[in-house]
C-alpha cells in the first residue's frame, strides 16, 4: 500500500492521532495493523474490502461507503476482494486514525458496538459533516476541511474531560503499561466494576485487554522498529520466554521471525511508519 500519514491539529489531538492518504493498495495485505485501541474512519470510494485477523480467516466486510472500522486487540490486515475494481477507483482515499476515545467523543455511541463489525456512518452526520469531501484540489485543502468537519462534530457533542483520559495517561506516560487494574482503580477511586464499565463503552475494550494489547504494540515497535534487544525491553516484560509467548500469541510465530519478515519486506507494520508529512 502507497499512503502518506500526516499529522492532525492540535485542537484535535485527544480524538485524532494521525490523517492517512492513500494512493494505492499495491500489496496491501502485507501491511499489519498491530492492536492498540484505536481504530480509523474509513472515507471510501467504492472499494470492495475487507479485514481479517493475522492468521484467521473471518472476514470482516468494510463498506463501500463511509464508515468507522472495528475495535480489535488482534493484528489486522486489509484486503481487496476485486483487485481489477481497483482499475476504476479514484484515489486517494482517506482514512482518519482515532484516539482509543476518538469514536466515543465523535460519535457518542457504545465503543462495544463496535467489537465486530464496522459501522457504517450515519446519514446525517454525513450531510451535516461530510459533503464535500473529495471536492478539493489538493490534499491539504481535502485535510483542512477534514479538519473544520471533525472539529464541528466534535463540538456538537458537547464533550467535557473524561476520567478515562486521566486513566490513559497514566497508564501510557507513567505507569508504561506495568500497572494492575486493581491499583489503577484504587487510585483513581473508583470501583473494578466501574472502570470495566467505563472502558468497555468509551473504549471498546477491558482495561486489563486496553494494557495488554498496548504494551504489545510498543514492544514491537521497539524490538523491530528500533531493533531494541530483550535487555533494552527488560521494563515490559519479565523474560524472553514471556515475550516469545506473548508474540506467538499474536503472529503465530517468534519475534525473531516477525524481524526477518520485516527486513526483507515480507511484511511492513503500519505504526513503524512515521509521520513525514507536516502541515
Amino acid at each position: 500500500m502507497i499512503y502518506d500519514i500526516f499529522s492532525s491539529p492540535n485542537e484535535l489531538k485527544n480524538i485524532i492521532k494521525h490523517y492517512i492518504v492513500i494512493y494505492s493498495f499495491e500489496d496491501v495485505e502485507n501491511l499489519l495493523f498491530l492492536p492498540n485501541g484505536c481504530n480509523f474512519i474509513i472515507f471510501n470510494r467504492g472499494i470492495d474490502g475487507y479485514s481479517k485477523a493475522y492468521n484467521s480467516t473471518e472476514k470482516f466486510p468494510i463498506p463501500k461507503d463511509y464508515s468507522v472500522s472495528l475495535k480489535s486487540n488482534k493484528v489486522r490486515q486489509l484486503f481487496v476482494e476485486d483487485k481489477k475494481s481497483l482499475e476504476k477507483t479514484r484515489f486517494p482515499i482517506i482514512l482518519v486514525e482515532l484516539t482509543p476515545i476518538g469514536f466515543y467523543k465523535l460519535f457518542n455511541i457504545d465503543a462495544t458496538s463496535l467489537n465486530d463489525k464496522y459501522l457504517k456512518m450515519p446519514t446525517a452526520i454525513i450531510d451535516n459533516y461530510f459533503t464535500n469531501l473529495y471536492t478539493h484540489k489538493t490534499i491539504e485543502d481535502e485535510l483542512s476541511y477534514l479538519d473544520s468537519s471533525l472539529s464541528a462534530l466534535n463540538n456538537s457533542q458537547n464533550n467535557v474531560h473524561l476520567p478515562i483520559q486521566d486513566m490513559l495517561e497514566k497508564i501510557v506516560n507513567s505507569y508504561f503499561y506495568e500497572v494492575s487494574v486493581e491499583s489503577l482503580a484504587e487510585e483513581f477511586g473508583c470501583s473494578r466494576s466501574k472502570m470495566e464499565r467505563d472502558f468497555k463503552k468509551i473504549i471498546g475494550l477491558t482495561p486489563k485487554n486496553f494494557i495488554f494489547v498496548a504494551k504489545f504494540c510498543k514492544t514491537v515497535l521497539a524490538y523491530i522498529g528500533d531493533e531494541c534487544s530483550f535487555k533494552d525491553l527488560e521494563y515490559l516484560y519479565s523474560d524472553s520466554s514471556y515475550m516469545n509467548a506473548v508474540f506467538k500469541k499474536f503472529f503465530g510465530v517468534s519475534p525473531s521471525v516477525v524481524l526477518e519478515q520485516v527486513r526483507d519486506n515480507k511484511m511492513q507494520i503500519y505504526q513503524m511508519r512515521n509521520t513525514k508529512k507536516k502541515r
